[in-house]
């Protein structure tokens, strides 16, 4: 989304790319997928931040926030911030653990995904030809075993209050405590099983030997912040829709509209009737001009992300800006940053030229075994919803078979 991570300051990147997608090592064609749903019940300690935000409870207010927090009122996200505000529960999420039907050592390896902004879990899995642009169908292929699952105020996980519980800390630490939950082995026992399963299925039994975490966009954000605090639980990283740009930080919310959610749609926003401050994207002219390169998507794909678009938080676009970026020290595994060419939201429409040299050590992950910024042709912020997604997903995933993962 827009406006995601102001990291101007950081100055430009390097840029590589491949000439070729790197082979990947596959597991037999025949390969199948395996899934199994789950309501997880995640503890939460994070110190979120009180803003001074406008109430959001009609689409009138949508559009007076968004004129607030980009032309009326010139304070930054710092300016607003109140004081602290304490998070310290649970909360449920739902999500989906997907094993291949062919056991092989990549199957011990759990990826981990976390969608951005506008998106529920369907972001990894698109239904319309998911041969070729589901992800997570790519990574079962490959032999992966991958958990999916919707951010807090997304798809059928909770909705808490959307000024001062969804925000990025919070969502950092659900991330943090899915992690613990799948290296423990105990993700089952902190779940509610919402899919038929026997009581003798291997898959109960899942535990990975690694994990690496994919991110998107505002995801991809997460996960970062992730990697800054709990570095040592992962083993890889995948941070897609995210190339630090000296364009990044440009595009302002004003640029596009959001509705609120419930009166956008009180059918299928019913859950959001009494939510206030849970904005959705109001147009696909709106999610083409944000996600969407001319020429580089099908005009069904447009409309089916129209279709699975979910609400916002005004808390999480607060929250963009104040969460610092550090070193992220403990993280010693390889990290690969992809966005695409025309990526509006990372590079303002078109990324050629915005990054000054290649860089293989970059001081946010000091300690990673390979860093390797990557821009993906032809191709929009949304990734999995562009043409030539499968191709990207073989560069992704080839990164990990070369590094081991």
């Amino acid at each position: 989304m827009a406006n995601i991570i102001r990291l101007a300051a950081l100055g430009a990147l390097a840029l590589a790319q491949f000439a070729a997608a790197t082979p990947v090592d596959s597991v037999a064609p025949t390969v199948t997928k395996q899934c199994v749903q789950l309501q997880v019940t995640v503890p939460v300690n994070a110190t979120n931040l009180h803003y001074e935000i406008p109430r959001v409870d009609s689409s009138i207010d949508a559009i007076d926030w968004t004129l607030n927090v980009t032309v009326y009122n010139t304070k930054n996200s710092s300016e607003r911030v109140t004081g602290p505000y304490p998070v310290n529960r649970s909360f449920y999420v739902n999500a989906q653990l997907c094993v291949p039907s062919v056991k092989s050592p990549k199957s011990q390896i759990l990826q981990i995904a976390t969608q951005g902004l506008g998106y529920d879990k369907r972001y990894f899995d698109v239904e319309i030809n998911p041969g070729e642009y589901s992800y997570l169908n790519a990574a079962i292929k490959k032999g992966y075993s991958v958990l999916t699952y919707d951010r807090l105020g997304t798809g059928k996980s909770e909705k808490p209050d959307a000024y001062d519980v969804v925000q990025i800390p919070t969502e950092t630490e659900i991330l943090a405590g899915l992690t613990k939950l799948a290296r423990s082995g105990k993700l089952f026992s902190a779940s509610k099983l919402l899919s038929a399963v026997t009581s003798n299925d291997p898959i109960l039994t899942y535990k990975p030997t690694k994990v690496v975490h994919v991110g998107h966009s505002l995801g991809s954000f997460i996960t970062f912040s992730f990697l800054v605090s709990y570095g040592k639980l992962s083993d890889g990283a995948l941070l897609t829709g995210f190339l630090l740009s000296s364009k990044l930080g440009s595009i302002d919310v004003s640029r596009f509209n959001h509705d609120f959610a419930y009166q956008h749609d009180p059918v299928r926003f019913a859950e959001y009737k009494n939510k206030s401050g849970y904005i959705v994207l109001k147009t696909e002219s709106d999610i083409q001009k944000l996600f969407f390169h001319k020429d580089s998507f099908e005009q069904q794909l447009l409309t089916y992300n129209n279709q699975i678009k979910q609400p916002e938080t005004v808390g999480e676009y607060a929250s963009e800006g104040t969460v610092g970026f550090l070193p992220a020290y403990d993280f010693t595994g390889p990290i690969q940053l992809m966005a695409g060419e025309y990526d509006y939201i990372n590079c303002g429409g078109y990324c050629p030229g915005t990054y000054d040299s290649v860089n293989r050590r970059n001081p946010l992950w000091p300690n990673a075994s390979d860093y390797f910024p990557y821009l993906q042709p032809n191709t929009g912020h949304g990734l999995t919803l562009s043409k030539n997604a499968s191709a990207g997903y073989e560069v992704m995933l080839g990164y990990l078979n070369t590094h081991g993962l």
